[in-house]
């Protein structure tokens, strides 16, 4: 038997697997590097903490576009730097070879990955 990740129980639920996907592009020195802000769809606005340690989701950096979880994938892929945010997004870049489950970390519970680039 396989287990169902995330992104599969939402849809089985009747839900879209969809994230807020924000992409900027920032000029560093001459190179441009483009920059994306990635979060599960419930989590924007939201603030964890945990001891010292605080995850904000805001909307400045990850409140772009609502996508389906396999474009947002895709923006992943063409982008230099990543942080992504929530349960669906981090299993689904995980899944999809773009995430190491080791380099996860979590903050009341939120897993969170950083992906960069050079």
């Amino acid at each position: 038997m396989v287990e169902e990740g995330p992104a599969e129980r939402a849809e089985e639920a009747g839900r879209r697997a969809s994230v807020y996907v924000r992409v900027v592009e920032v000029d560093e020195g001459g190179v441009v590097r483009r920059v994306a802000g990635v979060c599960d769809e419930e989590l924007l606005g939201r603030v964890f903490r945990e001891g010292d340690l605080v995850l904000e989701v805001n909307e400045e950096f990850f409140g772009g576009h609502v996508v389906e979880l396999d474009e947002a994938v895709a923006i992943v892929e063409s982008s230099d730097n990543v942080m992504a945010v929530g349960e669906l997004v981090v299993s689904r870049l995980i899944e999809a070879g773009l995430v190491h489950p080791l380099s996860v970390n979590r903050i009341a519970g939120i897993p969170y990955a950083l992906i960069l680039r050079y």
